[in-house]
């Protein structure tokens, strides 16, 4: 695996509270998009990431005799970051609150695992070809779902920022967690909704075929293009290819 990450303010926020990691050597990417005041925000995001981070480079190196339990793994190593995060909140007035989604990649083997919680995605990119991995914990998803908006509709709807789902503000989270198959040559996209709500998946698709083997091109001209159309929130991507 090659990664490269990339992470900016954007054009209207004071502070980035978003975090990022690319550990290609182990199989490791995170994106976390932290929330609450007094910066607290960006306490939430970097405690997740350090967290996961720290968690799954423990895993067993081979698997045991029923094999190496990856889902088991990754949902623990999110457990761990959500309680971390809720009782520094807890002891901490002024980070009250505080939250963070994430969305994580693991590739200990051959297998790739991703989880999620919260609106952070992950996108896998083949040929001129962009499948979203996630669905968003968030309303305006539910309202998707439900056929009371359209996807265009949600990316400008006032209540996209609302998250049904995130790690800190909750003693328990689940993740979503799903296996896939990677082939040399495919390009994971993870990333915040201050890239998706400014860029259609069109767009993301083509500056991935546009910028080909250059991965840290590819980070620096999405969060570029999200500026230029405005930059409302954060902006945190990770591009990552097998081979």
């Amino acid at each position: 695996m090659r990664a490269a990450a990339g992470t900016d303010r954007g054009r209207v926020r004071l502070t980035n509270e978003d975090s990022v990691l690319a550990d290609a050597a182990s199989g490791i990417l995170i994106v976390a998009d932290g929330m609450g005041g007094h910066r607290a925000g960006e306490v939430a995001s970097a405690m997740a990431v350090s967290a996961i981070h720290e968690s799954l480079k423990q895993a067993p190196a081979a698997p045991g005799p029923t094999g190496l339990d990856v889902p088991g793994l990754v949902q623990t190593a999110i457990e761990e970051a959500n309680q971390a995060i809720w009782s520094r909140a807890a002891a901490d007035w002024d980070l009250r609150g505080m939250g963070t989604t994430v969305v994580v990649v693991f590739s200990p083997e051959e297998s790739l695992w991703v989880a999620h919680v919260g609106d952070s995605r992950a996108y896998l990119a083949r040929p001129n070809e962009l499948t979203r991995l996630t669905q968003d914990h968030s309303l305006v998803a539910q309202m998707v779902k439900a056929g009371e908006i359209t996807p265009e509709e949600a990316r400008s709807h006032p209540l996209r920022n609302v998250i049904s789902r995130c790690l800190g503000t909750e003693r328990t989270v689940q993740a979503e967690i799903q296996e896939l198959a990677w082939a040399p040559g495919d390009t994971l996209v993870l990333c915040s909704d201050g890239l998706t709500g400014m860029l259609a998946d069109e767009e993301i698709e083509r500056v991935l075929r546009d910028t080909g083997e250059d991965l840290e091109a590819a980070c620096r001209r999405l969060i570029s293009l999200a500026n230029d159309r405005g930059g409302r929130d954060n902006i945190s991507v990770v591009v990552a290819r097998k081979g």
